[in-house]
């Protein structure tokens, strides 16, 4: 009987296993923003992207005049390219938008 348990519980091991491999990987980009009414604070920014985007933002940097660094959670490159249609569409919001494409030095 011990055998018959053991094998069960691998079994299931197994499956669970697979269900999770199975689940895409959430993915996410960072792009800049420039607000339509400007705001300095970074609270304020993640929320209009919030907002806009329909989905949380988390900021990362103020790029300088009015641009800010945001990330976006999105699933896959078709996700994310709805997500920028989005925030391009809300032009109550948001300014301009492009994909954050700038290199990052990062020291071992």
């Amino acid at each position: 009987m011990p055998t018959l348990a053991r094998s069960a519980s691998l079994c299931l091991a197994a499956l669970t296993l697979a269900a999770c491999a199975a689940e895409p990987a959430p993915t996410g980009m960072s792009v800049l923003v420039k607000l339509a009414q400007p705001a300095a604070d970074a609270g304020a920014v993640a929320a209009q992207v919030s907002a806009a985007a329909g989905r949380p933002a988390r900021y990362l940097s103020s790029s300088g005049g009015d641009w800010h660094g945001v990330y976006l959670r999105c699933q896959g490159a078709a996700d994310c390219d709805a997500l920028l249609q989005r925030l391009r569409a809300d032009s109550a919001r948001i300014a301009a938008v492009q994909r954050d494409e700038r290199k990052r030095i990062v020291s071992p």
